[in-house]
C-alpha cells in the first residue's frame, strides 16, 4: 500500500529524470514542456502541479546535483583521517560521480547560463563550497608537508576540470576499467600536488604550525651577536 504523497513524489522523480535526459540531448532552451510531458505520460498542463515552472525545474535539477555531491564529500571524503586519504577519496569520488551521473553533471556545467541571476548565484555558491573543500584539503596537507603546492586554490581549480573531463570520453567498454582509470588519475593527481610518501609531521593545530614556521623564518641564518665590550 502506498503512503500518502508517495505517488506525487515518484512522479516528480520521473519528471526530473526525463528532464535531465531531454536537456542533455537537446539543451534547456530547446526542450519544451510538451516534450517532457509526453516522455513521462502526462498532460502538459499537469506538469505545473509538480514543477512550478521550467526555470524552477532547472534550478531544482542543478541544486540536487550539487547537494548530492556535497553530501557525498561529507560522508566519503571528510570522514577520512588524513589529508592524503581525503585527497585520494576526493579524486575517486569526483570521477565515480561524474561517470555515474554523466547527464546530471553535463547540464550542471552547460546550463548555468540558463538560470536566472538569483538562481545562478545560489548554484555557484554550492559549486564554490565544493571547490573550497578541495582547496582546504590541499592546505591542510601542505601544512603537514604531505603536499608541495604553491597556491592551493589555483591547484584545486586546475584539478577539478581535469577530473570532470573524464565524463566526456570515458566508456565502460573502453580499454581501461573504471578502477584502472581511477588508479591512473590518482597517480597523475598525486604527482601534480607532489605528494610525499613519508610519514606526515604531527601537529597540534594549524595555528601551532604557523607560529613555529614564523619563528623558524625569523631565526633562519641569524648569527650570534658579538659583544661590543672589549675582553
Amino acid at each position: 500500500m502506498r503512503t500518502v504523497g508517495s505517488v506525487g513524489h515518484e512522479t516528480v522523480k520521473l519528471i526530473r529524470r526525463a528532464a535531465v535526459d531531454l536537456i542533455s540531448e537537446h539543451g534547456f532552451e530547446a526542450m519544451s514542456l510538451r516534450q517532457l510531458a509526453e516522455k513521462v505520460g502526462l498532460n502538459a498542463s499537469s506538469l505545473y502541479n509538480h514543477i512550478g515552472s521550467k526555470q524552477d525545474l532547472l534550478n531544482g535539477l542543478l541544486q540536487a546535483v550539487m547537494e548530492d555531491l556535497l553530501e557525498a564529500v561529507e560522508t566519503q571524503v571528510l570522514s577520512q583521517p588524513t589529508p592524503l586519504a581525503q585527497f585520494q577519496a576526493f579524486v575517486r569520488l569526483h570521477i565515480q560521480f561524474h561517470i555515474d551521473r554523466k547527464n546530471d553533471v553535463r547540464i550542471a556545467t552547460t546550463e548555468l547560463r540558463s538560470l536566472t541571476p538569483e538562481n545562478y548565484r545560489r548554484i555557484v555558491k554550492l559549486r564554490n563550497r565544493y571547490e573550497a573543500t578541495l582547496s582546504l584539503i590541499l592546505k591542510h596537507g601542505r601544512a603537514r608537508r604531505v603536499f608541495r603546492v604553491a597556491d592551493t586554490k589555483v591547484t584545486a581549480l586546475a584539478l577539478i576540470p581535469m577530473l570532470t573531463g573524464v565524463s566526456q570520453w570515458y566508456r565502460p567498454d573502453g580499454r581501461s576499467s573504471r578502477e584502472e582509470l581511477i588508479a591512473r588519475y590518482l597517480d597523475l593527481c598525486l604527482a601534480m600536488v607532489r605528494a610525499s610518501t613519508k610519514r606526515p609531521i604531527q601537529l597540534g593545530s594549524l595555528a601551532d604550525l604557523t607560529d613555529e614556521r614564523n619563528a623558524r623564518t625569523a631565526n633562519f641564518g641569524a648569527r650570534p651577536r658579538r659583544s661590543s665590550k672589549l675582553a
